[in-house]
């Protein structure tokens, strides 16, 4: 029978490890303003939080699963709590960018076993797909959490005030998972060879590549789409407010994903689709012949399509895994993957922009993004009719 109140708790560690990957963008006017932070070193301040996933995502995974899953998911929601504790007493940009890479070895390290521990919980495989359809909605329901929470907080104190709150609800959602969450044996098998069975599994490195794909796009615009609505006469508080709805319609794409993929709906067909929807909208947003209501309707189409992805992805991680004890380490690739595209996504659009003075001039970058990730689609489908 699958435990459910486990699920639950892995789940609210994975609402608070969200609202931490989304907490910068609607604070970024104010805290430019306060720290006197220059458009890359906000940039900085958002990627640094996904360096050491980008460095080392898959060691993660394999600690995971040789050392405790549960011992590691702790530790992650510890160190976030620190890290943002750290963040709300600095007054500059150094110690912030320390702050946020703290907060970064925390999410590595929950995020990485999260999956896995889900994984195991779970009873049979239709249950399976629908419990990681619904940790594939932890970043954007964490994300509109925060979003949310944002300008109330902003108004009556400061960005330091949503700093502390996250932090506090770290703490919380520890204890609730210590208490909760069973952990899971340990592997058999060595760490090398952890690495190089996953490494081996091609259906591993294809979700890896689309992953990164995926975040690259949805992050970048999730970073800017404040920057971009205040440079156009939006207020903070309206901007954070659309910043919000575009994440929380992420969150019905990733359900609705979990529910097909258990009902029988082919995990390629269901990423193509995305990846085709994504480019089209994409041309939409940044076209300036298009009016600013319609461009923010094809924003929030975008976001919903786009769910359907990490859904797709996680739900493949116990297909592609060798073997259950592969499933951790198979996530720390897709989640080293993952962090370089949002390391280098919101970076290299900032840059082009920059570079050309608008932020039309970015849809190159984009569609790139999007017609690699259908082509990783279309992989997938290849691989997983071989292993019918």
């Amino acid at each position: 029978m699958t435990n459910w109140r486990a699920v639950w708790a892995v789940y609210a560690g994975g609402l608070v490890t969200g609202a931490y990957m989304t907490k910068v963008p609607p604070v970024l006017p104010q805290m430019r303003a306060e720290l006197g932070l220059s458009l890359v070193e906000s940039g900085l301040i958002v990627t640094t939080f996904n360096v050491l996933g980008m460095l080392v995502g898959v060691l993660a995974g394999v600690v995971g699963d040789r050392f405790g899953r549960k011992r590691l998911a702790l530790a992650g929601l510890g160190l976030m709590a620190a890290g943002g504790a750290l963040g709300a007493a600095v007054t500059s940009f150094v110690p912030l960018l320390v702050s946020r890479f703290v907060e970064g070895v925390g999410f590595i390290l929950f995020a990485v076993p999260a999956p896995a521990l889900m994984s195991g919980l779970a009873a049979t495989a239709r249950e399976r797909s629908k419990a990681l359809g619904l940790w594939s909605s932890y970043m954007p329901t964490g994300g509109t959490i925060a979003l949310l929470a944002a300008p109330f907080l902003m108004d009556a104190w400061s960005w330091r005030a949503l700093w502390l709150a996250i932090a506090a609800a770290a703490v919380v959602a520890a204890i609730v998972f210590a208490r909760l969450v069973p952990d899971s044996p340990p592997a058999r098998v060595g760490s090398m060879r952890l690495i190089a069975e996953s490494l081996a599994q091609k259906g591993n490195l294809v979700m890896a590549l689309l992953f990164a794909c995926y975040v690259a796009q949805w992050t970048t615009v999730m970073v800017w789409l404040p920057t971009f609505l205040t440079e156009h006469g939006a207020s903070t508080a309206t901007a954070a407010a659309a910043t919000a709805l575009m994440v929380l319609a992420n969150i019905p794409g990733n359900l609705a994903a979990g529910w097909l993929l258990s009902h029988g709906f082919a995990r390629s067909h269901l990423v193509l689709f995305a990846c085709a929807v994504a480019a089209a909208c994409e041309v939409g947003m940044l076209s300036t012949g298009v009016p600013g209501g319609a461009r923010f309707a094809l924003v929030l189409l975008f976001s919903l399509c786009a769910g359907l992805i990490p859904a797709s992805v996680f739900a493949g991680l116990p297909v592609h895994a060798r073997t259950p004890q592969h499933i951790a380490t198979g996530n720390g690739i897709v989640l080293q993957f993952s962090n370089l595209g949002q390391f280098f996504g919101p970076l290299a659009i900032a840059w082009i922009a920059s570079q050309f003075g608008r932020w039309e001039a970015t849809l190159w970058a984009l569609l790139v993004f999007a017609a690699v990730g259908a082509a990783c689609g279309a992989a997938i489908g290849v691989i997983e009719k071989r292993r019918v």
